[in-house]
């Protein structure tokens, strides 16, 4: 390898680590002109892919880099990296075994090893596996973390506490570690703690894209009456309705306020307007504003505890006309009336929450379980592909007494309508079960056995949405054991209406 070649990749590798991707592969393509069969430069043009999440780009380069060195035990442990982002598990682990087997003195490959069992919901296993990466190298901060991760998912708070404090006081500056921390804090109720470890989220390993730096960050609500602020949705539709209650608290201490949402909620958020000018449009002026705050910040400023979150509800409101219009479509019987949501949908633009999203859905055969519960009428809330494609494919097939709502539902506002409508909604944590719960309609929130933070672990009820009941797998992947739960629950309710 030439010396300009060897100067070339590791000026990328800088790019990489502080995420300058472009820059990164600008140099990687110099260096292939220059040196066009080097497996380095393939194997560091793959991690950049990996990166910017187009997995199957980079295993055709890890690929091509193996078959230039096939003995790199760290290239066979990138592709494992990569396999186990494509969900392709098993072959992740023939990978990385591989490359224990070829450099056993590696220690990220055993870690990686655990990463991949703590996918597959074998976290006793991948304990063992982020054990023998510590032993060959006992300040590896990464394995510590993964290892408190696989603890907490155990329900091994403390443990898990303990090791990620011991992989912060060896890498302070490992910013996913804080991010972890978070996630345990926050689901264990110390919100105290969990929402400053929240802003991790800014800085993290594919970390999300902090907008208007260029407006004073709003730091303290003690003196913003009179303030003009911008507060602006950065995540998912669930979490915005989630924690836009908080802009009347806002407005109630006199900052005029500039609610940036996303544009498909704005007819559902448009009750806000009295507390706030809403507005779906990305680019603003700076010089309007005296401060800026990202939305999932608002709860550490306002020092929100367990004990003091705002539950008033409902504090979103849905349009009179459209429920009076849904009203004369719902059958006029005495039986329970009951919408479903049994898919959060697939953001394509967003390929880090694929895996997530993939364990929060149940599959429409197992939904339709519920079909033969006596005095209950289904109504499909179901919105978005491939789930609403299925049921008009299936829906005679499957479930041919579920009442079809998604030719009637155009945005969120018309849902809400049709919400206020049913006695209860049954959804997988997803916007629609946010939705519920901002409208204070019963809700029974079916959930994955790797929970979200914000159902908090062990409860059945949420602080956040009182008229919320939490249905958690028990043990990974058992949607069979929730939807059992929750016919019973279903069949006790219709009995108890019916005699009422």
């Amino acid at each position: 390898m030439s010396f300009e070649v060897q100067i070339l990749l590791r000026n990328a590798m800088v790019h990489i680590q502080n995420k300058e991707l472009e820059l990164a592969e600008e140099l990687l393509l110099k260096a292939s002109k220059l040196d066009p069969k080097n497996p380095d430069i393939y194997r560091f043009q793959a991690v950049v892919a990996a990166l910017k999440f187009d997995y199957r780009n980079a295993l055709s380069l890890v690929d091509q880099s193996i078959l230039l060195a096939r003995n790199n035990g760290v290239a066979h442990s990138n592709r494992g990296n990569i396999l186990k982002e494509l969900g392709r598990y098993d072959e992740a682990i023939i990978a990385l075994d591989k490359a224990i087997e070829l450099n056993p003195n590696y220690a990220e490959a055993y870690s990686n090893k655990g990463n991949v069992l703590q996918d597959m919901h074998r976290y006793e296993e991948a304990i063992v596996w982020y054990d023998k990466a510590i032993a060959l190298q006992p300040n590896y901060a990464e394995a510590y973390s993964n290892k408190g991760n696989a603890l907490a998912l155990l329900g091994h708070y403390e443990e898990s506490m303990y090791l990620y404090d011991r992989a912060i006081s060896l890498s302070p500056h490992y910013i996913d570690v804080y991010w972890h921390k978070a996630m345990g804090q926050l689901a264990y109720g110390d919100y105290t703690n969990g929402w400053k470890n929240y802003e991790a989220r800014w800085s993290k390993t594919n970390a999300i894209f902090f907008e208007h730096l260029n407006i004073p960050r709003l730091e303290n609500i003690s003196q913003i009456k009179g303030k003009k602020v911008l507060i602006w949705s950065e995540q998912g539709l669930g979490d915005t309705f989630q924690f836009c209650r908080y802009i009347r608290l806002l407005s109630e201490r006199g900052a005029i306020i500039t609610f940036l949402a996303p544009q498909e909620l704005m007819s559902s958020l448009a009750g806000l307007s009295k507390y706030c000018d809403l507005q779906s449009a990305r680019e603003v002026d700076p010089r309007q504003f005296d401060l800026q705050s990202p939305l999932l910040s608002l709860p550490l400023l306002f020092g929100t505890t367990l004990e003091t979150v705002p539950a008033e509800i409902p504090y979103l409101n849905f349009n009179l006309e459209k429920q009076k219009k849904f009203a004369s479509l719902i059958k006029q019987t005495e039986v329970l009336k009951v919408g479903i949501v049994w898919n959060g949908g697939f953001r394509l633009n967003h390929p880090e929450l694929w895996a997530v999203n993939k364990r929060r859905n149940i599959a429409l055969d197992q939904m339709a379980q519920l079909q033969d519960v006596v005095g209950v009428d289904f109504y499909s809330l179901q919105k978005g592909d491939p789930a609403e494609s299925e049921l008009r494919e299936r829906h005679h097939e499957v479930w041919p007494s579920l009442i079809d709502c998604a030719p009637y539902l155009n945005d969120f506002s018309d849902t809400a309508a049709l919400m206020e409508c049913l006695d209860l909604i049954i959804s997988v944590d997803t916007s629609s079960a946010h939705l519920a719960g901002a409208l204070g309609r019963p809700v029974w929130i079916l959930n994955r056995y790797d929970s979200c933070w914000r159902w908090l672990h062990g409860r059945t009820d949420s602080p956040w949405y009182p008229t919320a009941k939490i249905y958690q797998q028990s043990k990974p992947g058992d949607w069979d054991g929730v939807i059992e739960k929750v016919r019973a629950d279903l069949m006790e309710l219709a009995t108890h209406s019916h005699k009422d």
